[in-house]
């Protein structure tokens, strides 16, 4: 990828923007770095300094927060919209794009189309169907393939259908291990799998059943989790109707949920994906976790 890349600062085709997508932050950081070094530098000692994000022309926004707010975003096109210091290009990264509110797509759309001359955005992101279709459409999608940490979860004894859960997540090892040692993902994974399966068989029931989900959901982080997982359920019974059984998030439940999708339609199916994405942009802006689950509730009862 990097040759390709390469090929395009050394033919002066470049693109004012990139959507890097991929299953792991940390390969997606390490190629935005390197391609960043690429178009900015000519020899080492200013490649080491765009690494150690130390080069005037170059931003990199990374945040632990739950959103990466308007303002963030704001502060970043203001130094973006700065002449270059040390040569002919500015470079901005943005980590986890996906974490973007709306507002902050909204600023940043404007930017995308009227770009200053020489400026380059990669944006990075794991999910990106959590990112506006109008964004999408003004970037160059490069995909980045990573080495499937399915395998490492195995070596540190992770039970196979949790690690086939958790690598489906994009979860690191290190994340996987933390979340499993308080034992909290399996029992949200097992709470999600029940009241999935249960709105669908009986609605109202489904529609009770929310209060035992969100109490197991009780914080943010692990309630954007379970929204998570609710796609990738989803995402199970479409490849459980097309035939690709290899690709499951949820490989125990499998003859449950190909017994469910017998029943629905791949355009229903998608939908719901749609919805859930939806439901967790609304969880970002800190709409009520209950409005939000009963909203997707009520779209799944619809069928």
């Amino acid at each position: 990828m990097i040759n390709q890349l390469e090929r395009l600062v050394s033919k002066e085709k470049l693109s004012h923007a990139y959507l890097f997508e991929g299953t792991l932050r940390d390969d997606l950081k390490q190629q935005a770095l390197e391609f960043a070094a690429r178009i900015l530098c000519q020899d080492e000692q200013c490649e080491s300094r765009v690494r150690q994000h130390n080069y005037a022309d170059f931003y990199w926004l990374e945040t632990d927060e739950q959103t990466i707010k308007k303002e963030m975003i704001e502060d970043v096109l203001h130094r973006m919209n700065q002449k270059p210091v040390e040569r002919t290009h500015k470079v901005y990264v943005i980590v986890d794009f996906d974490k973007v509110t709306v507002q902050g797509e909204n600023s940043i759309l404007k930017f995308l189309e009227e770009p200053p001359a020489n400026t380059i955005a990669l944006l990075l992101t794991t999910k990106s169907g959590d990112i506006l279709p109008t964004i999408h459409s003004r970037c160059q999608h490069i995909i980045i393939h990573s080495a499937s940490t399915y395998e490492e979860m195995l070596k540190l004894d992770i039970h196979a259908d949790i690690a086939a859960t958790l690598s489906a997540l994009s979860f690191s090892t290190d994340e996987a291990q933390e979340w499993i040692q308080d034992k909290l993902f399996e029992e949200l994974r097992r709470a999600l799998l029940k009241w999935a399966d249960q709105i669908q068989k009986d609605p109202q029931m489904g529609l009770i059943q929310l209060v035992d989900l969100l109490n197991e959901a009780n914080e943010r982080e692990s309630q954007l989790l379970i929204l998570d997982m609710l796609q990738l359920y989803f995402q199970d019974m479409i490849y459980l109707k097309i035939g690709r059984e290899t690709h499951t998030s949820y490989p125990d439940h499998q003859i449950k949920l190909k017994q469910l999708s017998e029943h629905i339609s791949l355009q229903t199916l998608t939908q719901w994906i749609d919805t859930t994405q939806k439901a967790k942009q609304k969880l970002l802006q800190y709409v009520s976790p209950m409005l939000v689950m009963e909203q997707i509730a009520i779209e799944i009862a619809k069928g």
